[in-house]
């Protein structure tokens, strides 16, 4: 007798939630989507949810359930809003996540949980990576890039990806053994370097006794330069950029002694932020109409 494969994509009640989902997540990673008829944003994320797995192949599988229908259910996940997504695997709950998220974040948090998925042709390693930063899983996205430059040592976009996440994790030894590998005539060396300078607004900021301190030298005298560029070089330090931005910015717009290290920082961040951000278009434009 042949054996009809399972399908992908069903609707789960209280009678066969055990087999289905329980059951079935030992054999693959079941996404339990809680939703009712009523609910605006559960139909905008059901056709996505659907996509998202159709696209990750027959690890995974999605598992509907009408919340009005199956109380008990919705009770024993405490699902309190909908839609509402429990990722099951191996009988148990392994990622979660309440409202309508665009596809390439539901794809990057299920792709870590499916040892098999498919990698599109259009998605490379560094994406794969960069999606895992996004999401908040550095553990993942630092295995993906240390893979990468198992395959490639010179890897610009990995070097400088994993030296992001050490820093970010205050490991400032090892950001610069990488950053040291960043070829320099690669568009990865002005970020990497930039980089080190976010290692010393860290170590300025820590002589100074941290961003409170400097804070309150700027309350009591406001127009120390000083002041002002150690709470930049704090607030940098933390990924507060927008107000080390308008710091620096502050400093150079007074023409004071400190103008051009404050200048220098800010192109440092427009370099470790990138052209797309939005923060660096808007201070690059106020920075030259301070400038000139």
């Amino acid at each position: 007798m042949e054996i009809q494969p399972q399908p992908q994509i069903f609707d789960v009640d209280e009678q066969n939630f055990e087999e289905l989902v329980l059951q079935g997540s030992q054999e693959r990673v079941i996404v339990v989507d809680f939703w009712a008829p009523w609910c605006g944003p559960c139909k905008t994320l059901g056709p996505i949810l659907e996509d998202v797995v159709a696209a990750l192949g027959p690890g995974v599988a999605l598992a509907k359930i009408n919340v009005d229908e199956n109380q008990q259910l919705a009770m024993a996940f405490r699902v309190q809003g909908i839609p509402a997504v429990k990722i099951v695997k191996n009988g148990q709950l392994a990622q979660e996540f309440t409202g309508a998220l665009p596809r390439e974040q539901i794809e990057a948090i299920l792709r870590p949980l499916i040892s098999d998925a498919p990698i599109p042709e259009a998605e490379t390693a560094t994406d794969q990576a960069d999606d895992l930063v996004a999401t908040g899983d550095f553990d993942a996205a630092a295995r993906q890039y240390e893979q990468m430059l198992e395959e490639n040592p010179t890897d610009g976009p990995a070097l400088l990806g994993l030296a992001k996440i050490h820093l970010q994790q205050g490991r400032f030894e090892t950001v610069q053994e990488l950053v040291n590998l960043v070829e320099a005539d690669t568009p990865e060396h002005p970020q990497a370097q930039a980089l080190l300078t976010q290692i010393e607004f860290a170590h300025q900021c820590q002589q100074a006794g941290g961003r409170a301190a400097c804070a309150q030298r700027v309350l009591s005298q406001s127009d120390d330069q000083e002041a002002r560029h150690l709470l930049a070089c704090c607030a940098a330090s933390e990924g507060d950029y927008e107000t080390a931005l308008q710091e620096w910015l502050h400093i150079v717009g007074k023409r004071s002694n400190g103008d051009q290290a404050a200048k220098n920082a800010m192109v440092a961040v427009f370099h470790l932020l990138g052209r797309d951000n939005p923060l660096v278009a808007d201070y690059q434009r106020k920075l030259y109409q301070a400038l000139y």
